[in-house]
Formats: C-alpha cells, sequence, structure tokens
C-alpha cells in the first residue's frame, strides 16, 4: 500500500506541473546575446551575428559592429558614416552601397526590394532620396521636398524602419515615400508611428476620436475610426499579450517556481522552462522565445 500511495503521489505531481500548453514547436536555434531590432532580428551585442526570428536563419555581417543596425522587409541594414551595408535575413544576399561624398546618410524606409536613404549636404545644402536596390545599386534618386526642410524621417525607436517612407513637414503634414517608385504623395496632419513588421500607422483627429490608417505599402492601407482620443486609441482589436510570470506547484511550496511566459488575446498559450524566459517576437502566426541559451519558435495549436 505505501508504495501504491507513492506511485499515486507521483502520478498526480506529474500530472499538475506546468508545463508548456497549446504552442506546437516549429525550429529552435543557438541564441546570444543581444537586442531584438524591429521586433524581426535578435542581433548580437559587440558581435556580428543575428537570428532571424521568423525563421531562425543564423546571418554574419561583419560591419554589425561598425554602424547603426536597423531591419526593414525582411533584411538586417548597417548604416555608416559613408555607406550602407544590407543581408537578408534569410541568408540569401549580401551588399554595400555607398553614399555621396561629404553627406549625413539616415535611413528611410525600406520596402520589399527597395531600401530609402536619405543624404543631406553638399553645396548648395539641402537633402535628397536615394533607392537602393537588393544589390546595392541606385535604383533612382530625388530631391527631398522643400516642404520637409531637412527633417528626419519617422523610424521605430527599435530600429523598425516603414514599408513607406515619412518625412513631416513644419505644420504638421506629412509627406510619404514609396520605396518602389519614388512617388510622393502628401497626406494631411497626422501623428505617424511604425508597428509591427514596419507597418505604418497614422492618426488624425476625426469628429471627436480619431482615425487611423494603416499602410502596408503606399496603396495598400485601410483606415478606422475609434470614438478614442488619438493618444489612446488602439491599433488593432484583442492584442496579443504576453506577460512573464512564475510557475508554482501545490506539492513543493519552496523556491521560486518556474520562469514562464503566459499568453492571451487573440491567441492564448503557455511557454514553461527551467531557464530564463524572454519574449523576443509574437505575432499571429507563432511566438519566438530565447530560453535559456536557445531561440526557440512556437506556432499556435487553435490555428492547427
Amino acid at each position: 500500500m505505501p508504495a501504491l500511495a507513492l506511485l499515486a503521489f507521483a502520478l498526480l505531481a506529474w500530472s499538475t506541473t506546468p508545463r508548456t500548453s497549446d504552442l506546437e514547436g516549429q525550429w529552435e536555434a543557438a541564441g546570444l546575446r543581444g537586442e531584438v531590432l524591429g521586433g524581426r532580428a535578435l542581433v548580437g551585442s559587440g558581435s556580428a551575428v543575428a537570428v532571424d526570428l521568423v525563421t531562425g536563419t543564423r546571418i554574419t555581417l561583419g560591419s554589425v559592429t561598425s554602424g547603426t543596425p536597423a531591419v526593414g522587409a525582411g533584411r538586417l541594414l548597417v548604416l555608416g558614416q559613408d555607406r550602407l551595408d544590407g543581408a537578408g535575413l534569410d541568408g540569401r544576399s549580401r551588399w554595400t552601397w555607398t553614399g555621396p561624398p561629404a553627406h549625413a546618410l539616415a535611413l528611410v524606409a525600406a520596402g520589399p526590394s527597395v531600401t530609402v536613404v536619405q543624404a543631406c549636404g553638399g553645396t548648395p545644402g539641402g537633402c535628397r532620396l536615394i533607392g537602393v536596390d537588393g544589390n546595392g545599386r541606385e535604383a533612382w534618386q530625388t530631391p527631398q521636398p522643400t516642404a520637409t526642410g531637412t527633417s528626419a524621417p519617422v523610424v521605430g525607436a527599435d530600429g523598425n524602419l516603414p514599408t513607406v517612407g515619412v518625412l513631416p513637414t513644419p505644420d504638421g503634414t506629412l509627406v510619404l515615400v514609396d520605396p518602389a517608385s519614388s512617388r510622393v504623395v502628401l497626406r494631411p496632419e497626422s501623428r505617424a508611428t511604425v508597428g509591427p513588421d514596419g507597418r505604418l500607422t497614422l492618426r488624425a483627429a476625426s469628429s471627436g476620436g480619431c482615425a487611423l490608417t494603416m499602410f502596408e505599402t503606399l496603396d495598400r492601407s485601410r483606415t478606422s475610426t475609434t470614438s478614442e482620443p488619438c493618444a489612446s486609441a488602439p491599433t488593432a482589436e484583442q492584442p496579443i499579450r504576453v506577460a512573464s510570470v512564475r510557475s508554482r506547484v501545490w506539492w513543493w511550496p519552496f523556491g521560486k517556481g518556474r520562469p514562464t511566459l503566459e499568453v492571451g488575446g487573440r491567441h492564448t498559450g503557455r511557454v514553461v522552462s527551467g531557464e530564463p524566459l524572454r519574449a523576443l517576437r509574437v505575432d499571429d502566426e507563432g511566438l519566438t522565445v530565447l530560453d535559456g541559451a536557445t531561440v526557440r519558435r512556437y506556432t499556435w495549436a487553435d490555428d492547427a
């Protein structure tokens, strides 16, 4: 009887132990110490290595330590004083573009095949926009609209480049730039933010509420209106939330519990580990985490 009781207790303990649930493992890759850029790539601190958080591809780009890195349209981009280095996060392409002499460079946007760079300087002083293609060659060049002066482009704070370029003007009007064609479109006074995967959102006051226009490309956008002020208006219904907690079990009240990530919102799930956990990316296809020294990608079981 004591042996049966012990076995029953062990089975009960096993069945109630917190574990990963409602997720399906997709891939895993060796992790690294670094920061996430644009929600898309984990870039090593002081190293030349990056891991794509969607596919797990690991790439090396020697200039990562000598410039400012950014991510856009599936590319890792590193802007130096006078040049731009690019590498596809799928590991299939790599190129270098050299800017015009005596010009200050800034990244503007990244479309599927063209990266837009702002180059300011020269005589007379001014700025121009240059499109750089997937081979590091100039695809187009155009003067920056004079209405924007020498204003800096709007980009994500985490190195996330928009799919549509945004240049503000002093009166609040925005100049939008299409990376593919260099086409320029004026938009009324709005506040621009860059969201996941470079999606551009414009917020403009409308009848006591807020009109939200979200761009995938300059020609593909959708507008919705909310009764909330623009400062608090959400960009999506029922977002995906990830919370870091500790899981404990009733039969072992000691210790701090196991590191756990709880997911709620449009998708639900839970990752439990014996190692420290860090959420790196969350989207409608799945969740990527740093689990100790390993990067792991999961897909949602509720989509199966």
